[in-house]
């Protein structure tokens, strides 16, 4: 787990502890400047020249932290940019281990695994739509079945009687209903996954959304053992409510903490009071998976609670992720427990009489 001050702060804090004389505990900026080119403190460039350029005014341990990590310190343009992504979906005590990870980090482009899934999932649609004939590109399943006869399934579609391949569980999501439920998913895991991932790191967002799209179609299978499924919709709602976890992991020191909430508030009782509508009162067939759904929002909430990067933690908050692990954990295995008991086409759980 993360303690309090992060490998980067104390580095910063040993830089600015060679740079004391005696007993202080603030430098004048003139003389900060000055220390760093006698004692060789190993800083860049951009860090020195930020430091040569700030006001001349006492400055402590803090203060330094922020202006070598400030992006006047910044020389490259494109880690520029990223601090600028960055920034909005994390804590002002963040940016010092942030903003110093993305110094370091060398890729092109940074978020590698939410352009990387974007592409395959791209890449997928069109390959089987050429294949499948060129049929209509916003509404046919291109790929999802075999010989265009919509018999047997396609190799990555989620089918129930082929539980066994177990890939299926996490493959479906390569593949969506046309371009339009294709487009409505990158355009939110780009807008919405990117940030996340230059603030908290391709370790965390890529489980995160991978556990996701598997939760979904096992809380699909063991609810519904009937139903087909496509789409990444689950790992989308996961990054939303990875969102959610970060905002209450950081409260105190999240900027526009309000705006934040109030934002998520609307998208949420817009999505789920348009689900509930169209479940119990629409008079035609609902064949959205809303309970993939749930399973994103779920994995989004209790395991990025667990996951996502906290530098200031405190030990209620300790407690609380390991709490939301064993949770996560817990709902995991009495799906993955469903799954193997229930047989496909058993009788739904959550029947709609609508669907028949």
């Amino acid at each position: 787990m993360f303690s309090g001050e992060g490998k980067f702060r104390k580095t910063y804090r040993h830089q600015f502890d060679q740079l004391r004389s005696g007993d202080e505990t603030e430098i004048p900026m003139s003389t900060l400047a000055s220390r760093i080119e006698t004692r060789k403190i190993p800083l860049n460039m951009g860090q020195i020249n930020a430091i040569k350029e700030a006001p001349d005014e006492l400055v402590d341990v803090d203060g330094f932290q922020r202006i070598v990590t400030s992006k006047a310190a910044q020389r490259s343009t494109i880690k520029r940019l990223m601090y600028d992504v960055a920034d909005p979906v994390m804590s002002k005590s963040q940016k010092i281990e942030v903003h110093s990870y993305i110094d370091s980090y060398s890729c092109c482009p940074p978020p590698i695994f939410m352009f990387l899934i974007t592409l395959i999932q791209v890449g997928v649609f069109l390959f089987y739509w050429e294949s499948d004939g060129r049929k209509s590109i916003w509404t046919d399943c291109s790929g999802c079945f075999q010989h265009h006869n919509h018999t047997a399934p396609g190799i990555l579609i989620f089918a129930p009687k082929l539980r066994e391949e177990v890939w299926r569980f996490t493959s479906y999501m390569f593949l969506h209903a046309g371009l339009n439920h294709l487009l409505g998913n990158v355009v939110i895991q780009l807008l919405v996954g990117i940030p996340l991932e230059v603030a908290h790191k391709i370790w965390r967002i890529g489980p995160i959304y991978l556990l996701a799209v598997t939760a979904g179609s096992l809380l699909q299978y063991a609810i519904d053992p009937n139903s087909l499924l496509v789409g990444a919709s689950a790992g989308v709602y996961a990054l939303i409510f990875a969102h959610v976890a970060n905002v209450i992991l950081n409260w105190h020191e999240m900027p526009f903490r309000w705006i934040r909430v109030l934002i998520l508030a609307v998208f949420i009782c817009f999505d789920f009071g348009g689900a509930i509508y169209r479940r119990f009162y629409a008079d035609q067939c609902d064949s959205v998976s809303h309970l993939a759904h749930i399973a994103g929002a779920v994995t989004g909430i209790f395991f990025g609670y667990f996951v996502l990067y906290n530098v200031v933690e405190h030990k209620i908050e300790t407690i609380i992720r390991y709490v939301c692990l064993a949770l996560y954990c817990s709902l995991f295995v009495v799906t993955i427990v469903f799954v193997i008991v229930r047989q496909p086409y058993s009788k739904n759980l959550w029947n709609d009489d609508k669907c028949t």
